[in-house]
């Protein structure tokens, strides 16, 4: 049994060991066991991507070997394929960009483009890792193999780990291919490894020992569901589609992988713009229990303070209690004789004069007024000392009331969410005055920005169909409503746009706002940023030279000034530029149809024919009068 990386053509003693050699072997099922593995390259090296890269690894290596096999390329040559460095090198190449610590599905990994272009799905089985269950698998996968010709691939899940075993077709034995990206102590310690089976036993074997688990845990009650995924299993088999992937096709995946980049670049835009609102909240909410445990101290300050006066209140009502003089008891009453209406005694008792109830039983008459004269005053005091806590009480009262009144939030109704806000959040378009909460306004605009619409008008304004003037978000509404840097650069465009035409200069390449007025009154636009001066025609889009002949955008213009530049001549009879470039100054006009002749010297035209005779008469003549050469 081989166990050991493939050998460097320098270390092959003999052709036994030669790669041909291997793979003869390996194709005829004489050998059991093979170990393709190179050192340094792993799912963990800094070649391989991170601890979460299995299943990315697993899928990578799914595509090129299934690919490269159905594209043609023969089982010898594919395993030749397999025992590079560089192969490996290349489906690990994905796992670089990979650098979260999340573990992917092998589901979720398929729903990308190129993955799912790229392989089919033909079944799913699941079970207990074990070797009854690795068995059932890897027939499956070799009867399938047998019934349509074509190499399959299942991709093996078993918490945390994700590896790939592929049934080779066109062998003459079953030929197992086990892709591990993680190094293995006793396989293949130093990095991944291409493992090569001859049976399904003998895989079913190696994975069962490579995915054991404990089996305790499915008895033990306490383990949490977490740790019993453990003992579960997963295989996904795939195949790869027909006719590979064209280059329309990669490009299909390009557009579709670039989409859905866009699409989780807007909801990341969103939830970035959720979270935004939700620090405001949670800002305004701070700020709002900051104010709230105020004013909770304040009033456990107000409760100390009359708790205590309470305290000193009562303990003066009961000294006033403990001071005061007692009445006297009915029985004193009771024990003084009756008189009569007149306060007269009977005759008989006239003689000794009888003592009243007053002077037998009160006391003195000048200790009784002393005593009640300081009772009032007593009583006085503490009613003073009362009405002017109370007052002091009832003052302290309406202050917090007005306290509180001035503090208290008010709230409006938007005309958006139709929510009730604090003015904390208000937003008021001007001049209709309607009221919104600043992220519902916010959202209505950059929906109008975004959709170039301008002006930005009032949406309760707009619903009301009967209203003849509207209110509109200026630019002091919009920048109180917090838009992002891209969507004020939109609105401050369109607020250009009313006065001024966007033009674009083909030399600085820039683009500047002009006044629409005098854009449209202008034949020829010459760039006003300062160190370009590059001029052009508004019809033609040509340019224009700066000082040189007046434009036309047919070009005669400029013809006619280079034609007095260079002396150039025009037939007399179609006006077709002519020029002498040697021999004398009689011209004849090429032009179909035309038959003159000139003098090239004074443009005077000499006669339009075609005969001989009259064409040597004429030049006599006028060259009588003018030079010839």
């Amino acid at each position: 049994m081989a166990r050991s990386t493939f050998p460097k053509p320098s270390q092959m003693p003999d052709d036994t060991s030669s790669p041909s050699a291997i793979i003869q072997r390996l194709v005829s099922g004489e050998t059991p066991e093979y170990v393709v593995t190179h050192p340094g390259r792993s799912q963990y090296s800094q070649t391989g991507g991170g601890v979460s890269a299995c299943g990315l690894a697993a899928l990578n290596c799914a595509r090129i070997v299934l690919g490269l096999h159905s594209t043609g390329l023969g089982t010898t040559q594919l395993l030749e394929e397999l025992m590079k460095r560089k192969f490996l090198e290349d489906i690990l190449q994905p796992c670089l960009s990979w650098s979260s610590s999340d573990h992917l599905a092998v589901d979720e990994i398929h729903k990308v483009p190129i993955f799912r272009k790229s392989l089919k799905t033909v079944g799913s089985h699941y079970g207990q890792a074990g070797l009854p269950y690795f068995e059932g698998l890897m027939s499956n996968i070799s009867q399938y193999t047998k019934q349509h010709s074509t190499s399959t691939c299942v991709i093996i899940t078993r918490p945390p780990e994700i590896i790939a075993c592929f049934c080779l077709s066109d062998v003459p034995a079953e030929l197992f291919v086990i892709f591990d990206s993680h190094p293995r102590p006793h396989k293949h310690p130093h990095g991944a490894a291409f493992i090569f089976k001859n049976s399904v036993n003998s895989t079913a074997e190696y994975l069962a020992t490579l995915l054991h688990y404990d089996e305790r845990l499915l008895r033990d009650s306490t383990v949490q569901w977490q740790a019993q995924l453990l003992a579960h299993c997963s295989g996904d088999v795939f195949v790869a589609r027909r006719g590979g992937s064209t280059s329309s096709q990669w490009g299909e995946m390009a557009l579709e992988a670039s989409l859905q980049v866009l699409k989780l670049q807007a909801s990341v835009r969103t939830l970035e713009k959720r979270n935004e609102d939700l620090e405001e909240d949670k800002k305004r909410l701070n700020d709002e229990v900051a104010e709230l445990e105020d004013q909770l101290l304040e009033l456990d300050d107000e409760h100390e303070k009359l708790k205590a006066r309470y305290e000193q209140l009562q303990a003066l009502t009961q000294h006033r209690r403990s001071t005061s003089i007692p009445r006297s008891s009915p029985s004193d009453y009771r024990q003084q004789p009756l008189q009569s209406p007149l306060g007269l005694v009977p005759s008989s008792q006239r003689g000794t004069p009888a003592p009243t109830a007053s002077s037998a039983h009160r006391p003195p008459q000048n200790g009784s007024a002393t005593s009640q004269a300081s009772d009032f005053h007593a009583a006085d005091a503490l009613a003073s000392q009362l009405q002017r806590a109370y007052d002091e009480e009832n003052q302290q009262l309406a202050q917090q009331l007005r306290h509180l009144k001035d503090i208290q939030p008010t709230f409006f109704d938007c005309g958006i969410c139709f929510e009730r806000h604090q003015d904390d959040h208000l937003a008021r378009v001007m001049p209709c005055g309607h009221s919104y909460c600043r992220p519902c306004l916010r959202a209505y605009a950059v929906s109008k920005i975004n959709e170039h619409r301008f002006p930005i008008l009032c949406p309760s304004c707009v619903a009301d169909r009967g209203r003849s003037e509207f209110g509109e978000l200026d630019d002091f509404a919009i920048q109180q409503l917090g838009l992002g840097e891209r969507q004020y650069e939109m609105f401050c465009e369109l607020q250009l746009a009313r006065f001024s035409t966007v033009i674009h200069c083909r030399r600085c390449l820039k683009t500047i706002f002009v006044d629409k007025a005098e854009y449209e009154e202008a034949q020829e636009i010459v760039c006003p940023l300062r160190g370009c001066g590059y001029a052009w025609c508004k019809a033609c889009s040509q340019a224009i030279q700066i000082g040189g002949p007046k434009h036309s955008c047919d070009g005669s213009s400029e013809l006619k000034d280079l034609m007095a530049q260079r002396g150039w001549k025009h037939c007399p009879g179609c006006q077709t530029p002519a020029e002498k470039i040697d021999g004398c100054n009689h011209m004849t006009c090429m032009s179909p149809g035309c038959n003159a002749h000139f003098c090239y010297l004074c443009g005077q035209l000499i006669v339009q024919s075609v005969l001989r005779n009259e064409i040597q008469s004429a030049v006599s003549r006028h060259y009588r009068r003018c030079v010839l050469f």
